[in-house]
Order: C-alpha cells, then structure tokens, then sequence
C-alpha cells in the first residue's frame, strides 16, 4: 500500500536527518549524562567570583544536587534563581495552546506532563531544595517515556507497565533517603532512562515527521517543525553544558558584560520549543490513528 503524494509539493532540504541529529544529540547527552551523575553538589568552588552578589533568601540553605550559575536572590528574597523560575513556565504554552484541540486523553496526559515540566521546574528553581529537584526530575523522565511510547505504538498508547514503573519510581524517590543505595539506584535509572529516550526521538522524529506529512497531504508542516527543533534542541543542550562548565568564566566576561542567563533564556526556551514541537507530533499521530480507523487511506496501484 503507497500513499499517493504526487500533489504534495518538493519536501524542504533536511540538513539535520535523523541519523545527524540521533548521533550529535548522542553525543551531548553522553556529556550531560556524566556531569549529571558525577556532579559533586559540595563543590561550590564556581561561587567565590561571585559570592557578592548572593544573599540570603526565605527558603533553607540549597539541598539540591545543583545550584545553577544564576547567582541566588537577587531579586527577591522569595525567589532563589528569578530567571530560571519565570522561564520555566514557558513550558506551559503549548500545553494551553493545544488543549482544545483533542479530546483524546492520552494527548492530554502527555500535555499535562509539560505543565507538570513547567510547574516542577519553577519550585526547583524558586527553592533550590532537593524535592523540589524531584519534581522537576519526575515528570521530566515522564513525559519523555510516555511520548516514546506514544509515536513508537501504532495505536497511539501506553502500555500500564510504564505507568506501574513510574509509580514505583515516585514512591521509592519520595520514601527514601537520598543517601540510601536504592534510592540512588533509582536516580541513576531515571537518568539513564531518560536519556535512550532522548536519543531514540533524536534518531526517530525526522522520519515520522515525513510519515505524518505523508499522510496529512497538506504540505510539510511536520517536517519543517521538526527542522526548527532539531536546532533548537542542539543549541538548548550546548547550553546547559556551557552554563555548567564555564559558569565563573560567564561571570567574568570582558568589557563589564552580564553573565548571559544561558540555563533560563536558551535550555528553557529551547526545549520548551522542543516540547511544542512534540506535542504536535504526538497530536497529529493520534488525530491520523483516529480518521485511518473511520475510513482507509487513500491508496496508488504500485
């Protein structure tokens, strides 16, 4: 069975194919990856450059495993990293924008994971304490295992395992002492975890973006979506390791320049973009899943 395509027209030049962006985004994950499990939270070496400007704000003492480069209350006692904090709810605009356009509710949970994202990411940030880091880790690995399994599943589903693994995640996480070996054990699942999922949408999103194309018969709305995110997704990434890596270097730039937000401004931005664009995916795999079961494609003789 071919779909018919002779009245769509030339598709764009792809210059980041899937097996591009699948290997470069290996690459930086495997970078991120080691610094996240080999972080040393005790180190705060970074911070004497710019200990002048921190103070000190409502919330205890930082018990996360990361304090990011954005220097600490700056702007207000309430707010550990503002930045960071206000970004994060970037990712609460796809989720809205998209919500009235499906009563499917496996769509939804997958757009509420975003909010979740948003929500988890700016308590992580407004605290700096090590549960909130947990609810931005959770829903993270979360909404990036439940839409592996719904572009991979020709049925746009989730299996209950992953819903039952989830669960067990959470309440061992939350049961533990971050000391202790299962919990431990736990972390670095949920790491690795999520980062085969990372790469797998890397290697896999170019070509069912074509499919979807293929089968919308409208243009190459999905592809050129998915250009625009494999770029987005390669900047966010480089950013995260540059703020991580060189964060007393951004503090110290020449000619009086301010350290330049790379975690709020290009990682949040970034993959909230990157969320978007795999909220239309998912979207638009599970709308075609829906009309192919109420009438057959159209269909060429080979």
């Amino acid at each position: 069975m071919v779909y018919d395509q002779s009245h769509l027209p030339t598709p764009p030049p792809t210059l980041l194919t899937g097996r591009i962006l699948g290997t470069l985004v290996g690459a930086l994950i495997s970078v991120t990856t080691f610094l996240y499990l080999n972080h040393d939270r005790e180190n705060k070496e970074w911070k004497h450059r710019v200990v002048a400007k921190r103070a000190v704000g409502y919330w205890p003492p930082p018990s996360a495993d990361f304090n990011w480069c954005e220097p600490d209350f700056v702007y207000s006692p309430a707010i550990a990293e503002l930045w960071n904090t206000v970004t994060s709810l970037l990712f609460l605009v796809s989720p809205v924008s998209l919500w009235g356009r499906t009563r499917n509710w496996s769509v939804r949970l997958n757009l509420l994971l975003i909010v979740a994202i948003g929500v988890g990411s700016a308590a992580f940030h407004a605290t700096l304490q090590y549960e909130a880091q947990l609810l931005d880790e959770l829903p993270m690995i979360m909404y990036i295992a439940h839409t592996v399994a719904l572009l991979s599943r020709r049925d746009v589903s989730c299996p209950p395992a992953l819903w039952y693994s989830s669960l067990a995640l959470s309440f061992l996480l939350f049961s533990t002492d971050r000391e202790h070996p299962a919990h431990k054990a736990s972390r670095a699942i949920m790491v690795l975890c999520f980062s085969g999922c990372f790469i797998w949408l890397a290697f896999s999103l170019a070509p069912l973006c074509t499919q979807l194309d293929q089968r919308a018969g409208d243009g190459y709305v999905y592809t050129r979506r998915y250009e625009y995110a494999a770029l987005a997704v390669l900047v966010a990434i480089l950013s995260w390791v540059i703020d991580n890596l060189g964060c007393q270097t951004l503090h110290n730039l020449p000619f009086g320049l301010p350290y330049p937000q790379l975690h709020a401004l290009v990682w949040h931005t970034g993959m909230a973009f990157v969320c978007g664009s795999l909220c239309h995916a998912v979207l638009g795999k599970q709308q075609q899943h829906a009309c192919a079961i109420e009438r057959p494609p159209r269909v060429q003789s080979e």
